[in-house]
């Protein structure tokens, strides 16, 4: 940890000292991240993440350990779907639907997983809308107390950074920072951080797990830095809405 996460974490600790309640369902360990669990479960890990910016103290994760167990509840919930549907495969490759009816499985209908096809542009305006942050002005302090970022969106990519994902990665975005170009920057918690000389390759099914969890990553990045997975000419994105 360096020394900023650990300044942050400081002040995190007194704010939830002096202001207990504060700390009920609030998502603020995401300034210091940990990876995703296992070679296909970033779907899983995002779906928890989203559900703690919920704030519902029926979903709370105030911690990484809690949120690995969501993680681990939400994928078997999505193995159960498509196993459900697909009794007779010998290998698993969950659809969309069979991950949205397992989070529904594990939320027990109360949210859903809701997918858009947008643009670059309504990528953008559902960043901004979801999430309240649309400078990265407004980001560092109260942040730490979830104070302004309201909620987040998913997305995937073949490239964020230096990091490649040959079949593309599902990552979390919390806010947004400058105009409509290439220097657009999206604040981005990727899970799937890859180590020096080693080849990861997040959200594949079926792949021997690689030692040890993922290491991840907050910050931001902007267009030039990312290579978003189309579908067509469109970019899924993916929020988490309450039924």
């Amino acid at each position: 940890m360096n020394a900023f996460n650990q300044s942050i974490l400081i002040i995190m600790c007194a704010a939830f000292f002096l202001f207990p309640n504060l700390a009920i369902a609030d998502p603020s360990f995401v300034v210091d991240p940990v990876g995703q669990a296992t070679t296909s479960s970033c779907q899983s890990y995002v779906l928890a993440l989203s559900l703690a910016f919920k704030r519902d103290a029926a979903f709370s994760a105030l911690n990484w350990s809690q949120l690995r167990t969501a993680e681990t509840k939400i994928r078997k919930a999505i193995v159960d779907a498509f196993n459900n549907r697909m009794p007779s495969a010998t290998k698993i490759n969950p659809s969309h639907d069979d991950v949205r009816t397992g989070f529904e499985k594990y939320t027990s209908g109360l949210y859903t997983l809701k997918i858009r096809d947008v643009d670059i542009q309504g990528l953008s305006d559902l960043v901004g809308s979801r999430t309240g942050v649309t400078t990265a002005n407004a980001v560092p302090q109260n942040f730490l107390l979830g104070a302004v970022v309201k909620d987040v969106v998913m997305s995937s990519a073949r490239k964020i950074g230096n990091d490649t994902y040959e079949q593309g990665h599902i990552f979390t975005i919390l806010g947004m920072d400058g105009p409509m170009s290439s220097s657009r920057k999206f604040l981005i918690l990727n899970s799937a951080v890859k180590k020096p000389d080693s080849t990861r390759n997040a959200c594949t099914e079926e792949l021997p797990d690689d030692p040890g969890p993922y290491s991840a990553s907050l910050s931001w990045h902007s267009l030039g830095d990312l290579d978003l997975k189309t579908f067509g000419d469109k970019f899924k994105v993916w929020v988490i809405e309450k039924n």
